[in-house]
């Protein structure tokens, strides 16, 4: 075989293998055409490695066997480890892969206290979720790791935290991206000085959050944010308590709720901003549903229909409806619909 200078080399790989953890292509075959090969190879396959229950034993036992195998992981994804975890391995691996490591994803049952600390070590963190996480997570531990993460942008609690007090000054300065969930308790939103940067929020899972302290945080937060998701259950939340969120966010492109809280009167002129009385950056709408009794009649095809006819979504185009609204494919209240946004160039999805 030609030789080939490193540098030829390195360039066909980096073309070849893109440094990208959405690769699909396997490159761990190729490491055995020569030590060259070899030794250019080795940080791509180790930068976003493809984590399960039958492969996370000896990809610790080969990260923890060696002093520089830990520094190419970019991307540690444990989502699809189930069981087989265990709170040391996912400790161990966080402080080894800690020096290049952007994004982690947490397991479902292997993430305490230790996982918790070695998480201070990973100052190059752009992305942490926990939303898999089903162990109690003190959100004291939490707060104190993300204190040394200044270059976080993503942030997903855990479904299954502790209550909290409140904290304010302990967020990155870069957080663009919140998703809330567990033991979040009404006074964090309403006294929590939650950063101007964040520009997509999400809540779920929240059993203490009422309607009240959520309006109170988006009086705050409201104009900031581009994408909310409010999604059952919120079992402290009205059957209401989403209707004045146009007007409490009116910079908002994508909004994705549950109907369980909100009703017809989210389009209602006294619910939308009040400068033109609607929402005009809206562009993404996402109507979910718990499927519980009564929850199908809240909303009707005709109210999203009159609002946009009345000039309150000027720039809607995209819906996605909940299959458990009962909506009928066929009838001519969804037709007209359908016909409105695609003449938008959007669409009607029933999911």
């Amino acid at each position: 075989m030609p030789y080939l200078p490193p540098e030829i080399v390195q360039k066909i790989v980096a073309y070849w293998v893109p440094e990208n953890f959405e690769n699909e292509r396997p490159t761990a075959p190729y490491l055995v055409i020569s030590r060259l090969w070899h030794a250019i190879l080795l940080p791509y396959v180790y930068a976003y490695p493809k984590l399960d229950s039958y492969n996370m034993t000896g990809f610790v036992t080969a990260i923890t066997a060696s002093k520089y195998l830990g520094s190419f992981v970019i991307t540690l994804d444990l989502s699809r480890i189930i069981q087989a975890g265990k709170n040391s391995y996912t400790s161990k691996l966080l402080r080894r892969c800690h020096e290049r490591l952007e994004h982690f994803v947490a397991p479902a049952t292997s993430f305490g206290f230790q996982p918790l600390l070695s998480l201070r070590q990973c100052t190059s963190l752009t992305t942490l979720d926990l939303s898999l996480v089903s162990e109690t997570v003190d959100l004291r531990e939490l707060f104190a790791a993300i204190k040394n993460l200044p270059h976080l942008e993503y942030l997903y609690f855990p479904r299954s935290s502790v209550f909290c007090a409140v904290y304010d000054s302990v967020w990155p300065v870069q957080m663009r991206t919140l998703g809330l969930s567990g033991g979040i308790s009404n006074d964090f939103l309403v006294h929590t000085i939650f950063p101007s940067t964040i520009k997509n929020l999400t809540m779920t899972h929240c059993p203490f959050i009422t309607a009240e302290s959520f309006q109170t945080m988006c009086r705050g937060i409201g104009h900031n944010l581009l994408s909310l998701k409010v999604i059952f259950p919120l079992p402290g939340m009205r059957p209401n308590a989403m209707d004045g969120v146009l007007q409490l966010c009116p910079n908002l492109r994508t909004l994705a709720v549950s109907v369980d809280y909100i009703t017809s009167h989210l389009f209602a002129q006294s619910n939308l901003p009040i400068i033109h009385f609607a929402a005009e950056n809206l562009v993404n709408l996402d109507i979910d549903s718990s499927g519980m009794l009564g929850q199908s009649l809240k909303l009707q095809p005709e109210d999203i229909t009159m609002a946009i006819l009345d000039g309150k979504l000027p720039k809607l185009k995209n819906v996605r409806i909940s299959a458990k609204l009962g909506w009928n494919p066929t009838a001519s209240d969804v037709s007209e619909l359908v016909d409105l946004l695609d003449e938008r160039d959007g669409g009607l999805w029933v999911v």
